[in-house]
């Protein structure tokens, strides 16, 4: 009877989030086990999609073009990057779908990459006992997911379908809808005299997205889209990572000495190292360059250029988790509970402050994922991010979007989302402004 009327709330709080509308990771059988730091916990998600791991990129498509004697593009196509959690069977794939106002535009199906634990020959007897396996099996497509010629013309809003093909029955299974942005970087060549149109970029911008920090407990120089049975499982204390995404200018250069200063429950503490490492994951970059010759300073000499970058920024913190096999990290987060405070910083300027609450199991998962909104992948949490006013020395576009979600598109669900996303100050133009039009 209690196994009935399980099936029943659960059955009726699935209806509920689909009548209204909320794009969801659909998951038979989550636990959203709190377990970022702990090697004993066991996770039990299925058909979950790591929303952290997550990227779409847009890309040219090019032809010869007999008039203008030169190459020009003819739409674009997206890269897909995925992951889903949970135990599949092999030849298992994705289908991802791009629409336009109900209007299918593309459908691409990739073939996964499955791993279970169960099958890697590099876990197998006393190796196998002496690693930590309490991270889940999944399924990846990196950005191997595409096909170039599902040529898509059209530019702006449109819906993305991500879609799980088994693949034993090839039965196929919604598992996460998403939103994105598609623009065009248009650009010139030739003489300058007489400017021609160029092959132009196409970017998916991902404002939003500034306002997300992703925190994971890794290896030393790994990181969130790394092999999970070289991140996790080898023995040893984690390091803190913290991944997020900015706008830089072309000639953006990230800090050369940055520190931390942290205060846990209001008061500073003393880190024996307040080094932290600030880096760039070129992998997931999007990137438009727009050029033209309209304004009269231009019709001569170099052309106009207009840069817009998105790229995903880390931060490696000189703060750890658990016990190391043959050295002691110098801070262990657990060994001081309660609401952390820390500001990454050089020569006076902050760059971001981030926020998060310790237990004896590591940080705490953030509202947005208690209540199944989204999903990260193991010994990951999402944490409160602040970006300076005015932005910080990296910065060359912020537009609060509180309205636009996460992750591509999935509305944030609590009050805490939503004051993350509307802290985000404005800097800068969002996209490009021809040369014309500069005031």
């Amino acid at each position: 009877m209690k196994r009935f009327f399980s099936f029943i709330m659960s059955t009726i709080s699935l209806t509920a989030m689909i009548i209204i509308g909320q794009p969801m990771s659909i998951d038979a059988t989550t636990k959203n086990s709190h377990d970022n730091g702990s090697a004993e916990s066991v996770t039990t998600r299925q058909m979950v999609m790591d929303d952290g791991f997550t990227f779409f990129d847009a890309e040219p498509v090019k032809e010869y073009d007999q008039k203008l004697l030169g190459e020009k593009d003819i739409g674009w196509y997206l890269k897909s990057s995925l992951r889903i959690l949970g135990t599949f069977p092999k030849r298992s794939a994705f289908r991802v779908l791009v629409k336009k106002s109900g209007k299918e535009l593309s459908s691409v199906r990739c073939e996964g990459i499955v791993y279970t634990k169960a099958d890697d020959p590099y876990l197998r007897g006393a190796r196998r006992a002496q690693r930590d396996l309490s991270y889940e099996d999944f399924m990846t497509a990196g950005a191997r997911c595409f096909d170039e010629k599902a040529v898509i013309r059209e530019i702006g809003g449109m819906d993305v379908e991500v879609y799980f093909v088994d693949g034993d029955s090839n039965a196929e299974r919604l598992v996460r809808k998403h939103r994105i942005d598609v623009h065009r970087a248009t650009k010139i060549r030739g003489n300058a005299s007489a400017p021609q149109p160029d092959v132009a970029d196409y970017f998916i911008q991902r404002h939003a997205e500034s306002a997300v920090a992703v925190a994971y407990l890794a290896l030393p120089d790994t990181n969130y889209f790394g092999k999970p049975v070289d991140n996790f499982s080898t023995p040893g204390f984690r390091t803190l990572y913290i991944q997020t995404t900015y706008s830089p200018t072309e000639q953006a250069r990230l800090p050369v000495n940055p520190f931390v200063q942290c205060s846990v429950n209001g008061q500073r503490i003393k880190l024996q190292n307040d080094k932290v490492r600030v880096f760039e994951d070129q992998s997931r970059r999007e990137i438009g360059i727009y050029t033209d010759r309209l304004a009269a300073k231009y019709k001569t000499g170099s052309p106009y250029k207009d840069w817009v970058e998105f790229v995903d920024l880390g931060f490696q913190m000189p703060l750890f988790f658990g016990e190391g096999q043959y050295a002691k990290p110098t801070m262990k987060m657990e060994e001081m509970l309660g609401k952390w405070e820390c500001s990454v910083m050089e020569n006076g300027a902050v760059y971001r402050t981030f926020r998060w609450e310790m237990d004896s199991k590591g940080i705490k998962p953030h509202p947005e994922e208690v209540n199944g909104n989204v999903g990260l992948f193991y010994k990951a949490t999402l944490v409160e991010m602040e970006i300076p006013s005015g932005g910080s020395p990296i910065d060359s576009r912020l537009l609060p979007m509180p309205t636009a979600g996460l992750f591509y598109g999935i509305q944030w669900s609590t009050p805490e989302g939503k004051a993350m996303a509307g802290r985000v100050p404005k800097l800068g133009n969002p996209y490009h402004v021809p040369s014309n039009t500069i005031k």
